[in-house]
């Protein structure tokens, strides 16, 4: 039975605070095959490594104080102002310290550009280091993220600067993304990421019924199936949250000829059952790296 590649998911996300040069750090001596993280464009142009559009407050603190409430939109904040903020402990007691109650918790720990990151990943010894490069934008309302064409080209940019285009990947949910990526530098690996099932009730979709973020290509317009508008849009891989996947998906991604790269894997037995399933990439959270930890 092949053995899927381990990335670690938002830097090992389940151990050191995630998108973090500590987290980076940690997952280089870590026996995986490199790192994912989440990035957004700055107002000064800087790609920062984050999840979420905004600074969470349950997970930020300003002079040593908890945030009130969420702090700016870093689409709309200097690298200056986001690195005021201190992004190494969850507030105790939150939702976030209660589901990942084994990361460890530390101090000043700052936002990182992705040339920070690659500047990590360049020092490991061994074989070069995969990076997942997400591009974090949102088709249903592009006021919230940044403007996925500028956000990808700064990411080229620094993927570039840094020699490490050829061991990237650039994942996205917004399929737009891809097919610009796809035109400008057919070359760099890609994944079509897919919102959860639980989660698709939520997205507010066109008039038509189709969903923003499959770039025109709705399963509804072949046959209902995801796999297929896929491999319609020029896809190569396509990549589910663990609740999606079933035999009989896996069946119809190989069927299509996508690879499988599998996110949301938590632990020793998710990876036995994904390995089992037949994935190709299983981007893991930690502190588990493989079946047998």
């Amino acid at each position: 039975m092949p053995t899927p590649q381990i990335i670690a998911g938002a830097c090992g996300y389940g151990v050191w605070p995630s998108n973090s040069i500590e987290g980076a750090i940690g997952c280089v001596a870590a026996p995986v095959a490199g790192i994912e993280i989440d990035v957004h464009l700055t107002a000064d142009g800087h790609v920062v490594a984050h999840h979420d559009y905004r600074i969470a407050a349950d997970q930020s603190r300003l002079g040593g104080r908890w945030l009130d409430a969420p702090g700016p939109l870093l689409r709309d904040a200097s690298l200056a102002d986001l690195r005021a903020y201190d992004l190494g402990r969850a507030r105790p007691g939150s939702r976030t310290a209660e589901r990942y109650p084994d990361v460890l918790g530390l101090d000043d720990v700052r936002m990182p550009t992705l040339p920070d990151l690659l500047a990590i990943l360049k020092l490991a010894p061994g074989a070069p280091r995969q990076i997942f490069v997400e591009i974090k934008t949102d088709p249903g309302d592009y006021r919230e993220s940044a403007d996925p064409v500028a956000l990808l080209d700064a990411a080229l940019r620094d993927l570039d600067a840094a020699g490490w285009a050829q061991h990237s990947k650039i994942i996205a949910f917004d399929w737009s993304v891809l097919r610009d990526l796809n035109t400008k530098r057919p070359e760099i690996l890609t994944a079509h990421l897919t919102v959860p099932d639980a989660m698709k009730p939520k997205i507010r979709r066109t008039p038509e019924g189709d969903s923003p973020w499959n770039d025109g290509f709705d399963p509804r317009l072949f046959e209902g199936s995801e796999l297929r508008a896929i491999q319609a849009h020029g896809g190569r891989e396509w990549s589910p949250h663990i609740s999606d996947v079933t035999p009989e998906r896996v069946a119809e991604a190989k069927e299509l000829g996508l690879a499988i790269g599998v996110w949301g894997v938590a632990s020793a037995a998710d990876i036995t059952a994904m390995t089992a399933l037949g994935a190709d990439v299983l981007t893991v959270s930690g502190p588990a790296w493989s079946a047998s930890a």
